[in-house]
């Protein structure tokens, strides 16, 4: 497997962990549907020196912070991507399919999972 498979893999995994529709993950990454379905079928790879690529390497970050979080509670995961976030002014899900919003799901999330007092 190719990186650009385990990159793909890795964002199709993730967007269906965190409860994203494809409509939802096309969003994000800023890709029609029809890429997510060439995706699925292993047609058309992500590639990280991609701005795609770099924003589903970014949904991977948030998938493994939210895990810090929360654990590996998938239910868990998807209740707070769909749930309003004062801190972040909106949906998880929503904001992300901004790049603004996708660094500051980012941000929020590793902000939180750091050490209190460090």
């Amino acid at each position: 497997m190719t990186s650009d498979q385990v990159l793909t893999n890795g964002a199709l995994r993730a967007g269906a962990q965190l409860g994203l529709t494809h409509a939802e993950l096309a969003q994000v990454l800023h890709l029609d549907a029809q890429a997510i379905s060439a995706m699925e079928a292993g047609i058309e790879p992500l590639r990280a020196d991609t701005p795609p690529g770099q924003r589903a390497i970014t949904l991977i970050k948030i998938l493994h912070a939210l895990a810090v979080n929360v654990g590996l509670d998938e239910e868990t995961a998807k209740r707070w991507m769909a749930s309003h976030n004062t801190a972040l002014a909106g949906t998880p899900a929503s904001l992300m399919q901004t790049d603004e919003g996708l660094g500051a799901v980012l941000a929020y999330l590793q902000r939180a999972e750091a050490p209190q007092g460090a």
